[in-house]
């Protein structure tokens, strides 16, 4: 019974995750139109994508107050449920999380798709094991599939969305949980690829794999995201605390002002809004001028944080990618002048920042190499990817940064009074935890 409804769960996820990504597709191509236009009247134009960036993210928030579970990446409300510190989300969550992710990505607010798809994936997952009269125990399995499934659809990237589970969920592989996570996920993928098509998310020219005396720059490169992942962390955390202060404007005031601030970036710099995939492909692709990445670094660091503060529904993997990938291509683009040549060319230093990134933010540095390999289908980068990640997730460690699921988690969590619901184990509680502020280092 699991395993059929693992494959029931996994075809409605696949479904549901591809009509997103049309639907944010769609989005986008018509923020790009309208952006096009407004820019016939240079005066006044401007005020076009920022009245309706502002319009768009303030209608996005509104809708969370129909299923507040919605707001945000609901990453960290999936594994809550996991670990019994919270109840599964009402199926109300699924069009809020649906319609507002498309008003807030396709506004241009720099959020991912990814957290709005794991979220709709653990909801279709819990209804189909609650109305299938699964065991509540194989319910929070069957819930915690689907979402990897869900973050494979997103992807296009299998084994990734189910290490994530693995890996970032559970923190451990039991025999139930891998069966039905890997139904899930073959199947949602198999369906989303009959909507969607079978081509990887970023269609760069594959490179040749460097040599073994290049693998000390790529642990550099890891050690420095990882101090920069730690940072990228605490950053954002602070702009929802920032945000938080301006109690006296309703949160869809909040999301507006954000909106509007992204709408007028938007006018100067369409590229760089949105999800950022179509830029993290230019950047793979390269080459970059120097000055661009380093802009494209900036511009990216501060749009994310704060694109995610006002708690609209997105996720933070995808803008977390196209920080990491602008870092790596930016410190080859440093190292070309004094090595030349003899560094590896192509998307290599790009790729395996996505990923070392990735590990030092989410510290889930195997799912962070999987979805690096199989966002670009190459294996290339294996081994600099995997020592990269290894060294991201060690300094970000050693800095004493929590995870940032982890903080997003217990905040959320604090604010709802920490209440208890469908246990995966339980003699676990919250209090078994350390709080990610007083999280010591190894």
């Amino acid at each position: 019974m699991l395993a059929l409804a693992a494959v029931l769960a996994g075809a409605l996820t696949g479904v549901l995750g591809a009509l997103f990504r049309l639907a944010l597709d769609a989005a986008g191509s018509a923020r790009d139109a309208v952006l096009a236009w407004s820019h016939r009247w240079p005066s006044l134009g401007w005020l076009v994508p920022v009245l309706g960036a502002a319009v768009a993210a303030a209608i996005a928030r509104a809708l969370v107050r129909f299923a507040p579970l919605a707001a945000g990446s609901g990453v960290q409300h999936v594994e809550a449920v996991t670990r019994g510190q919270s109840e599964p989300a009402g199926f109300a969550t699924v069009p809020v999380k649906f319609a507002g992710g498309v008003l807030a990505i396709g506004s241009g607010l720099a959020l991912g798709r990814e957290g709005p798809s794991v979220q709709m994936g653990a909801v279709l997952g819990h209804e189909v094991s609650r109305r299938l009269r699964l065991p509540a125990r194989d319910q929070v399995l069957l819930l915690t599939a689907a979402a990897g499934a869900g973050l494979g659809v997103a992807f296009n990237a299998p084994t990734g969305g189910a290490m994530f589970v693995f890996e970032e969920v559970w923190r451990a592989f039991r025999m139930r949980l891998g069966v039905a996570t890997l139904l899930a996920s073959a199947v949602a993928i198999s369906v989303s690829r009959i909507i969607l098509g079978d081509h990887p998310v970023f269609d760069v020219a594959a490179s040749r794999p460097p040599s073994i005396a290049h693998l000390a720059l790529f642990v550099a490169l890891g050690v420095l995201l990882g101090a920069l992942g730690a940072a990228y962390n605490r950053f954002v955390v602070w702009n929802i605390e920032l945000l938080g202060r301006l109690r006296r404007v309703p949160v869809e005031g909040r999301a507006a002002l954000v909106g509007g601030l992204v709408g007028l970036a938007a006018w100067f710099t369409p590229s760089l809004v949105g999800g950022g995939e179509h830029l993290n492909e230019r950047i793979l692709a390269g080459p970059v001028p120097v000055t661009t990445l380093a802009i494209i670094l900036a511009a990216r660091w501060v749009l994310g944080p704060i694109s995610y503060a006002p708690g609209t529904p997105g996720g933070l993997f995808a803008p977390l990618l196209l920080v990491g990938a602008a870092a790596g291509a930016l410190y080859q683009g440093l190292l070309e002048p004094l090595l030349g040549s003899s560094l590896p060319g192509g998307p290599a230093f790009a790729a395996v920042g996505m990923a070392a990134l990735f590990a030092a933010c989410i510290r889930a540095p195997f799912t962070g190499v999987l979805l690096a390999v199989e966002m670009t289908a190459s294996t290339a980068m294996l081994l600099p990817t995997l020592a990269a990640c290894a060294a991201a997730s060690g300094v970000a460690s050693i800095l004493r940064n929590p995870p940032i699921y982890d903080t997003l988690r217990w905040r959320m969590l604090e604010s709802a009074g920490s209440p208890a619901g469908v246990l995966s184990d339980p003699t676990r509680t919250l209090r078994d935890e350390p709080h990610p502020d007083r999280m010591r280092s190894p």
